[in-house]
């Protein structure tokens, strides 16, 4: 077992693309360059136009070129197969803000990127690809949230989560609420466990939890809502 290591710094994804400079750039429903003033924020508002318009060409174009391999591998398969799928997942999202509650840096290949819409919530990594940050889809490395269960109410005091991926899980970040919580790893080839204790029981509420993980040249991100109790 061991304490994550710091190798995943959380910046604005326009700090780390820009250098921590703050310069501006046009942004089109098809790519989204990481000089945006938040490409976090670009890339949500395309995706969500994209589903919403049923525009396949769109979705196509925003996706990494891993996702487009997974999903495809061609335009066309795509069209007929995955993209119904995305546009359907969507739904529940078209009518939120497509202002993200996390929309941050993560390493110099991947960000991170989420919203919420009442009970519903949806995170993915954004790849750097040529100074445009692309969606990733989910791919080798998957999610399973331990506890609390996505939906339920109980007292939290701990965020758990089993990743499974190819190799050994290089490293992950928990977020609540939107804000970073360095986790404790208990990483093994094909499977770790990733666990953030925090400082003290969630108040009573609704609350939500993202969990990003990273391994090598792969990423992978998942978010969900709960309600925390008064601790007994």
């Amino acid at each position: 077992m061991r304490r994550a290591v710091p190798i995943l710094l959380v910046l604005p994804l326009v700090a780390v693309a820009c250098g921590g400079g703050g310069g501006g750039g046009n942004t089109t429903q098809s790519t989204t360059s990481s000089r945006s003033a938040d490409p976090g924020k670009a890339a949500v508002g395309a995706l969500l136009h994209a589903a919403q318009t049923k525009d396949a060409k769109a979705m196509w174009a925003l996706l990494s070129t891993p996702s487009q391999q997974r999903l495809g591998p061609t335009y066309a398969a795509f069209a007929s197969r995955a993209a119904p799928r995305i546009e359907q997942a969507l739904v529940p999202f078209e009518n939120a803000s497509v202002t993200p509650f996390i929309s941050q840096s993560v390493s110099q290949l991947f960000g991170i990127v989420a919203i919420r819409s009442g009970t519903k919530a949806l995170a993915f990594p954004l790849r750097n690809e040529n100074s445009k940050w692309k969606i990733e889809t989910p791919g080798p490395i998957t999610i399973q949230v331990l506890g609390p269960q996505p939906g339920s109410s109980s007292p939290v005091a701990q965020i758990g989560a089993e990743v499974r991926s190819p190799g050994v899980l290089g490293d992950a970040i928990v977020f609540v609420d939107g804000q970073p919580v360095r986790p404790t790893l208990a990483p093994g080839k094909g499977n770790a466990t990733v666990f953030a204790n925090l400082a003290k029981p969630l108040s009573p509420g609704s609350h939500i939890a993202v969990v990003y993980a990273e391994e090598g040249k792969d990423a992978s991100a998942l978010a969900w809502t709960f309600d925390a109790t008064k601790p007994s």
